[in-house]
Formats: C-alpha cells, structure tokens, sequence
C-alpha cells in the first residue's frame, strides 16, 4: 500500500510540474492569447486595432497570462 501512494504522489507531482510549466518562449509574444497565424490580412488587421486600443489593466492581465503560462 505504500509503495502505490508514494507512485500515486510522484505521479502526480511529475503532472503537476508538467502542466505548471510553460512552453519555452511562451512569454516572448507580443500578443495576448493563443498564438495563431492569420493568414487574412483584413482579419489580422482587426485585431492589431483591437489590441491597440486595450486598456492598462488589460495589459497587465496579458502579461500575467503569458507569465503563467496558462
């Protein structure tokens, strides 16, 4: 029993320090959200505008979500 705890917990440690991790360069985009390529150029422009006009705090809030890399 003990043996399948201590499996159970390195398991699980090993998971959570997978998950927890981000991809390498994950904070080295500009952008907030998924990195995706557009290939559009009246889309990608759309939302070029729409990040322009985020506020301070949402800049903030993107770069804690690339910091986390959640």
């Amino acid at each position: 029993m003990t043996l399948n705890r201590a499996l159970a917990f390195a398991a699980f440690a090993a998971l959570l320090i997978a998950v927890v991790t981000g991809p390498a360069g994950s904070s080295a985009s500009g952008a907030c959200g998924a990195i995706t390529q557009i290939r559009d150029p009246g889309l990608r422009a759309s939302f070029a505008k729409f990040e322009a006009q985020q506020s301070a705090a949402a800049t903030k809030v993107c770069a804690s979500y690339r910091n986390a890399g959640l």
